[in-house]
């Protein structure tokens, strides 16, 4: 197999290793046809190659690209990568990416020295971190100080019962989704309610990291 071909082969079977994806659900992050993957996945040496178009979309869903000139053998799988933990402006930021954008600016935030938690072993190309600042779910477990890990999430797709963090200012809060409400479990009479409609929504909860010091 030649060079060119082995870069890929490296490439497509260790983001699907790392991200622990399928070639469906990385093509869907892609935006792109699942037989881009499946055919040359099943067959790396004949196979027609993918277009540019093509790689460069599935580069940007895994927030990696394939390394031509220094190629990664197939059966070393790549480390995961940390988890941007993310201040509130550099959240309203990610805010205004397409899907497509997220991973390449959250490997931006990594490379310019955003603090990083551990790798999570659920982790996507669009998984991030922030530490709450409020007391909104303070009766559901959550502190501030607590790192929620997060994915971006379209409000449409939300469901009953959903944990999701929601900027309010400079404050981090985490929330219920109850619709037409969000709803707080916190022990403070100021934490109320919001309209899920005027809430800024960062993403939905998929873990809760606490450091427990003595």
């Amino acid at each position: 197999m030649d060079r060119v071909r082995s870069a890929l082969l490296a490439w497509m079977t260790g983001v699907l290793d790392e991200r622990d994806w399928t070639a469906a659900a990385w093509a869907r992050a892609a935006d792109v046809t699942p037989t881009n993957l499946t055919r040359f996945l099943k067959d790396p040496g004949t196979a027609s190659l993918p277009s540019a178009e093509t790689i460069g979309r599935l580069a940007i869903a895994a927030g990696r690209e394939p390394r031509f000139l220094d190629p990664v053998p197939a059966s070393i799988a790549p480390a995961r990568p940390g988890l941007p933990l993310l201040l509130p402006e550099q959240a309203r930021q990610l805010l205004q990416q397409t899907d497509l954008e997220v991973p390449a600016f959250l490997d931006q935030a990594r490379r310019s020295g955003t603090p990083c938690l551990q790798p999570d072993p659920a982790a996507t190309a669009r998984t991030f971190a922030m530490r709450i600042t409020s007391l909104h779910m303070n009766a559901g477990g959550w502190m501030p100080g607590d790192c929620v890990v997060l994915e971006p999430v379209d409000r449409n797709s939300l469901r009953r019962g959903d944990a999701i963090v929601v900027l309010a200012g400079d404050q981090v809060c985490g929330f219920r989704c109850h619709p037409p409400l969000l709803v707080p479990a916190s022990t403070d009479s100021a934490c109320s309610p919001l309209p899920l409609d005027e809430a800024v929504i960062v993403g939905l909860a998929i873990r809760l990291l606490r450091d427990l010091r003595i």
